[in-house]
């Protein structure tokens, strides 16, 4: 199933840093500070490179370790603001669909949807990121209320919020 963005995407203002708020991706559990850094490599919406950052439990009792996973968002030319994720490096064989949900007019929040990455190494499923990661945790339930009404995305759910 393809999720179609909002028309009228101003992509080059969603190049930047986002802060995942809220998510139903089972990945974030046990992880914090989670943040996605876009950056234009063609033209407006086409190519972005794609570079998540978080931190995860190091080994044996090692304290928080900072990860990093880079991929490149391939943008759909018939439909701004959808993109197909792929990994680089080791994770080139991965990749993913995923789409603008909403966008916050002022540009402080936008929601995702995600379609199951290649080999199911991870499931279909929703972000809100923001450009702090301090929004006011009533705009994010207002944003999953809102996303909760649309019947293309009842059968996802489970939200939480990372850990900061």
């Amino acid at each position: 199933m393809a999720i179609t963005p909002p028309t009228g995407l101003d992509l080059p203002s969603l190049v930047g840093t986002w802060h995942v708020v809220a998510t139903t991706l089972p990945f974030w559990r046990g992880k914090r500070a989670p943040v996605i850094t876009y950056g234009a490599l063609d033209g407006p919406g086409l190519r972005w490179s794609d570079t998540v950052a978080y931190e995860a439990p190091g080994w044996l009792g090692g304290g928080w370790k900072r990860h990093r996973v880079v991929g490149v968002d391939v943008g759909d030319p018939a439909v701004p603001g959808r993109f197909r994720w792929r990994g680089a490096g080791v994770l080139g064989l991965l990749t993913s669909d995923w789409s603008y949900l909403a966008v916050d007019p002022a540009g402080q929040w936008t929601a995702t949807w995600f379609a199951r990455a290649t080999f199911g190494v991870t499931p279909e499923g929703m972000d809100v990121c923001a450009r702090r990661p301090d929004l006011d945790p009533a705009v994010i339930d207002g944003v999953i209320a809102d996303l909760a009404k649309r019947p293309e995305l009842a059968h996802l759910g489970g939200w939480f919020r990372p850990e900061r």
